[in-house]
C-alpha cells in the first residue's frame, strides 16, 4: 500500500473514501447484528426470508462500519493532514447521526471511529 502515498491528497482520500465505505458493505452484517445488539430495535413483521428489522439493520451497519473503517484506513494510510481528511470524510454521516439517531448513535459512532483510529495506530506501532 506504499503506492497510495503517490498520489495527490484529494485521489488519496477519494480511494479511502471508497475503500472505506466498500469495506463497510461487506461487513455490514457483523455492524447490523452489533446494532441489534446495542440498540435493540422492536422486531415486528415477518415473512418468509427476512423480517423488516433485517434492512435496517444492514443500512445501520453499514453507517457503523463507514464510522469504524473510515478512520482506520485513513491514519494506517495516509500520511498527511490526516485529520482533515477524516473531518471531511465524517462530518455528513455524523451530522446525520446526531440529527437522526440523537445521542446514543452519536456516541457509538464516536466509539467506533476511536476504535478504528486505536487500531490503525496499533498496526503502525507493531510495524515499526
Amino acid at each position: 500500500m506504499k503506492k497510495i502515498n503517490q498520489y495527490s491528497l484529494i485521489a488519496q482520500a477519494i480511494i479511502v473514501y471508497l475503500l472505506s465505505l466498500v469495506v463497510s458493505s461487506i461487513f455490514s452484517p457483523l455492524f447490523g447484528k452489533l446494532y441489534i445488539l446495542i440498540f435493540s430495535p422492536p422486531n415486528f413483521g415477518g415473512g418468509f426470508f427476512f423480517t423488516i428489522n433485517d434492512p435496517n439493520a444492514i443500512l445501520d451497519g453499514i453507517f457503523f462500519g463507514f464510522f469504524f473503517f473510515l478512520p482506520f484506513f485513513i491514519f494506517w494510510l495516509i500520511k498527511k493532514r490526516q485529520w482533515l481528511i477524516w473531518f471531511i470524510g465524517a462530518i455528513f454521516p455524523l451530522s446525520i447521526a446526531v440529527i437522526g439517531g440523537g445521542l446514543k448513535d452519536t456516541a457509538w459512532a464516536l466509539i467506533l471511529t476511536f476504535a478504528g483510529w486505536l487500531l490503525a495506530q496499533s498496526i503502525l506501532r507493531f510495524k515499526k
